[in-house]
């Protein structure tokens, strides 16, 4: 059981090494209009059983359910869900992670307990984690959301929300 676990570990980890690869060549990128309010239902679908397991509610809101946003609809996917997979880690029992959408911008937010203000540059950082984990992962999944966004010319920023963090991607006019 333990070499098992080794292995889904391991496996894990080079799996977030090749996304991270991947996601930082932006030729790797199909860009298409994509409907972004399906984009993050599915990704709060695909981690239904690891929220309801740390007993954390998911709500996506939208301003418009048919907003559509030019973008790498598996790119985009997967940054959501390294953003909700955080919020889930960070959040409490009992609290919720909720995304907003907006037309120009999306926030995914937990209710945890954050980091401290001077911690908040470091969370993109290649394997940079946190003191409040659930899991054992190497510290990759925030790179991979900031690659992914300054591939689509995006900007993803974290703020802490007292209590938890919001992190916030925003898109330029341009790409819109």
């Amino acid at each position: 059981a333990a070499l098992l676990k080794d292995v889904a570990y391991m496996s894990r980890q080079v799996q977030q090494l090749l996304l991270l690869a991947e996601a930082s060549e932006a030729t790797n990128y199909d860009f298409s209009t994509v409907r972004v309010r399906e984009v993050a239902d599915e990704a709060v679908g695909y981690l239904q059983r690891m929220a309801e397991g740390a007993d954390v509610k998911l709500a996506v809101s939208a301003v418009d359910d048919t907003l559509a946003w030019q973008a790498d609809r598996g790119a985009l996917f997967t940054l959501l869900k390294n953003l909700l997979e955080n919020a889930i880690e960070h959040a409490p029992a009992g609290s919720s992670v909720g995304v907003e959408i907006r037309e120009n911008s999306l926030a995914v937010r937990d209710h945890g307990p954050g980091v401290d203000a001077a911690q908040l540059p470091l969370l993109f950082e290649r394997f940079w984690r946190g003191a409040h984990r659930r899991d054992h992962g190497a510290g990759l999944g925030l790179s991979i959301c900031h690659e992914v966004a300054r591939a689509h010319g995006w900007q993803l920023v974290v703020e802490r929300a007292e209590p938890g963090l919001r992190f916030t991607l925003s898109l330029t006019p341009a790409s819109a």
